[in-house]
């Protein structure tokens, strides 16, 4: 007999199992209520709709906190990310040129380079140049273009351009969903072109990501996971599960 069963309850079957497995098909759903695969994908889609999942591919991921404004993210792990910003930021060295993206971890990784030090920062966020103030040896460049009040950085095609001229030896690149299969998201189109550009731009590529952000997906995609060099992140199943799988070289704070 057929599992007799109300949108609500496939609705906390598809969360329950993103939370354990991090991927989920219609085929699973469909086969473990018992009910045709178009009546999962009509879930899936309202359940995308109302923000709970990301559609990809006849699958569901889980949905990637990063698509929440600047404000609504800050406080989300804010002691964690203080500590993953520390250890990040001691992998800058003197004299180099540092692109540092956007983004609330970002930010706390300039507030936590060393007072000392001695380094050109390329920047799109407004926030970042302002961190460094107290930072009497850094040179910082802020990159023209549109303010972006959702994501609090300057996007745009002059962004694109002033990119084009930089040679940076380490990128502090922002994410926020990390995936083996579907590699490096962001939430906004805009956001994404940029993020792109930095990573064309730099040597070395570094990504500082807090474990909810892994086996998320958000809307658009950037780059393959294989595009980060370093990634500093706290250890957890989810996080050496995945890295492990990609070989991208950890640094668990």
């Amino acid at each position: 007999m057929p599992i007799e069963s109300t949108p609500d309850e496939r609705r906390a079957f598809v969360l329950s199992q993103l939370e354990a497995k991090g991927r989920l098909s219609t085929q699973e759903v469909s086969a473990h209520f018992e009910v045709s695969e178009d009546t999962i994908r009509r879930d899936f889609r309202d359940m995308a709709a109302e923000g709970l999942i990301k559609r990809v591919h006849g699958a569901a991921l889980p949905v990637s906190p990063g698509g929440l404004p600047f404000q609504g993210r800050y406080k989300i792990a804010a002691a964690l990310k203080t500590r993953l910003a520390r250890v990040a930021a001691g992998l800058v060295l003197p004299d180099q040129v540092v692109l540092i993206d956007g983004g609330t971890t970002n930010l706390e990784v300039a507030r936590q380079l060393p007072r000392d030090l001695r380094a050109t920062i390329v920047t799109n966020s407004p926030l970042v140049a302002t961190a460094t103030t107290e930072h009497p040896h850094l040179e910082v460049i802020l990159l023209g273009g549109v303010f972006d009040k959702r994501s609090q950085m300057v996007l745009g095609a002059r962004v694109l351009d002033q990119l084009q001229a930089v040679n940076a030896d380490l990128c502090f690149i922002g994410v926020h969903g990390i995936h083996e299969e579907f590699g490096l998201t962001t939430a906004g189109y805009d956001e994404a072109a940029i993020k792109a550009a930095m990573i064309k731009a730099t040597a070395e590529i570094v990504a500082v990501a807090t474990p909810d952000k892994f086996g998320s997906a958000a809307a658009h995609h950037f780059a393959a996971l294989s595009a980060i060099d370093t990634l500093v992140t706290e250890e957890t199943p989810r996080t050496r599960d995945l890295l492990d799988k990609a070989s991208v070289k950890a640094i668990y704070a």
